[in-house]
């Protein structure tokens, strides 16, 4: 298959797991998954199952960050969270005066925050199908979303289409530049079966190139240890960051005016 950010067919094995392979384009150096291989894991169960469901905790180091990536560009009007998952980010948008939203294709997820939380805007369903409802945004976000859609390129281009002019598309992907990833080879641990890209920060500004937009930054983190939200761990996280520990990658997009 061709590379989904370059679209060149030169491409070399990188390594294969059980259930997929992961390919390198010869030409750019993107990772990602040999569709021909791979089946998703997703496809006739929920992401979220019940045991799951509980009230999102917003108000965590990380979420912070983002939200402060966030103000720096955009201070109020309308946003929308792709791939909201449990709700923690629209929730917090909320909270800071945006007119909030969430997308995801979870039903189980989305079901039970529009029960718990009405005063945000839910949808469940793929992006392309909704589109022609959701109006305009100030600001789009996908956390951790990228990694797992087959075909990047053209959710972004359907996601450019409901950004208002001169608006701001903001994500966070697995970092396969990071320290963490060259040492840890094929072992690292976003090497996963449900994700089929692994960005470096220059495919995230040649994916804003490729859709017309403008690269405002790209900037890593170290943020996936565990407990995410536990305040003791940010100082760490911060320490290992600066020396090269980053395991996520941010970047913030603006649509021409």
């Amino acid at each position: 298959m061709n590379c989904p950010i370059c679209q060149s067919p030169d491409n070399a094995l990188f390594h294969t797991w059980p259930a997929f392979s992961v390919m390198t384009c010869s030409e750019c150096g993107f990772r990602f998954t040999d569709l021909n291989t791979w089946k998703y894991p997703y496809a006739t169960k929920d992401y979220y199952g019940a045991a799951n469901l509980k009230s999102p905790d917003y108000h965590q180091p990380f979420l912070d960050r983002r939200l402060s990536r966030i103000i720096k560009y955009c201070r109020i009007g309308r946003s929308l969270d792709v791939g909201c998952g449990f709700g923690e980010m629209p929730l917090l948008m909320h909270e800071h005066g945006f007119s909030a939203a969430g997308l995801d294709e979870s039903s189980t997820s989305i079901s039970f925050l529009q029960t718990h939380y009405p005063q945000i805007g839910w949808f469940c369903g793929e992006v392309a199908a909704l589109v022609p409802t959701l109006g305009q945004f100030d600001v789009v976000t996908l956390y951790h979303v990228l990694e797992h859609i087959p075909h990047p390129v053209e959710l972004m281009c359907i996601l450019r289409k409901i950004v208002r002019p001169g608006g701001y598309i903001i994500l966070e992907v697995p970092n396969t530049g990071g320290l963490g990833a060259r040492l840890g080879g094929h072992n690292w641990h976003f090497y996963l079966e449900h994700h089929v890209n692994y960005f470096y920060a220059e495919h995230l500004r040649m994916l804003a190139k490729r859709i017309g937009c403008t690269t405002l930054e790209v900037a890593g983190a170290y943020d996936f240890t565990y407990p995410i939200g536990a305040k003791w761990k940010v100082a760490s996280k911060s320490l290992l960051s600066a020396v090269g520990f980053q395991d996520v990658l941010s970047t913030v997009m603006q649509c021409p005016a």
